[in-house]
């Protein structure tokens, strides 16, 4: 036993890492609240989206949002109250989230500051959005603990355009129980932050909504998801689903013949394409792209 004195120091160690990994606990971020100020770069302005970046000259948190302009109201003269009026929205919108996280059986819940607030360099994207109106771009330093601002406000005042500035197509992939969406621009390239929407359905269930056509079926479907701002359906990038039934609205089934809609969402819906194929198994391997789609744009029917 002359060895129990190296033992009891490692026991103990060992559970402090035990009991930091089962409770998720890790170092504070070290944070400032005084001269410190913020950046923003507006990158794209497009008629349903906004890029922004943001980052400190130290590190530090803060609140960034977005909200429409407001004729008749001065936030830089009113500074004090629109940052508090703000940083009190986040919070309720942060205790309906952690109520229904606690609800649903969750313990370790993340702070407001992790959760709410920006920490660093960071970019964002302001979605569904109105086209050509003006929106308060905004941030501000803010001190966790007490949740208070602790800077001056940035804000800029920036209108979406009318229009869409960016022109992309979607191609498709089927590949077993895979599927890949690609939004592709003019130069044959990926575009990562160009919004959209996708849905795919058996043609029986379509058949069973007594829908005349995909077309009028998948209408409907992305009108209630934009209407009803649902969590997840608007997309960026390449998209991969795994079409099993647990990680997807449908399981593949051999024979059966699936629909594939695809409309782009910047502002409003449109660059639709709708593409039918039949699933022959685990084996089947499809590409397709505007040409397969079923609908095309008005301007391919004309003569």
């Amino acid at each position: 036993m002359k060895n129990s004195k190296h033992i009891f120091p490692c026991i103990a160690l060992s559970l402090v890492s035990l009991l930091c990994f089962l409770t998720s606990c890790t170092p504070e971020a070290k944070w400032e609240i005084e001269d410190v100020a913020i950046q923003m770069d507006i990158k794209t302005v497009s008629a349903g989206f906004i890029e922004c970046s943001f980052s400190t000259t130290k590190e530090a948190y803060y609140m960034v949002a977005i909200q429409p302009a407001e004729k008749g109201y001065d936030p830089m003269g009113n500074q004090k109250q629109f940052m508090q009026l703000a940083l009190d929205s986040a919070n309720i919108d942060y205790l309906n989230w952690r109520y229904r996280e606690l609800k649903n059986g969750e313990f370790n819940i993340a702070s407001f500051a992790s959760h709410s607030l920006q920490y660093g360099e960071t970019g964002r994207f302001f979605t569904n959005l109105t086209p050509d109106t003006e929106y308060w771009i905004y941030a501000f330093v803010v001190n966790p603990e007490t949740l208070k601002p602790t800077s001056r406000l940035l804000l800029k005042t920036v209108r979406t355009t009318s229009e869409s500035v960016c022109n992309v197509h979607f191609e498709y992939r089927v590949r077993g129980l895979w599927d890949y969406i690609y939004p592709i621009d003019d130069f044959g390239r990926i575009n990562d932050h160009f919004p959209y929407m996708a849905a795919t359905r058996d043609s029986a269930f379509i058949t069973d909504q007594f829908k005349e056509t995909p077309e009028e079926f998948f209408t409907e479907l992305f009108s209630i998801y934009s209407q009803y701002n649902i969590d997840g359906v608007v997309l960026y990038g390449v998209h991969v689903t795994k079409n099993d039934g647990q990680n997807s609205d449908e399981h593949f089934e051999a024979g059966h013949t699936y629909y594939t809609a695809i409309v782009s969402y910047d502002g409003f819906m449109g660059n639709n394409v709708i593409y039918k194929f039949r699933w022959t198994g685990e084996d089947c391997e499809l590409y397709m792209t505007e040409e397969d789609s079923i609908v095309k744009d008005d301007d391919d029917n004309e003569e």
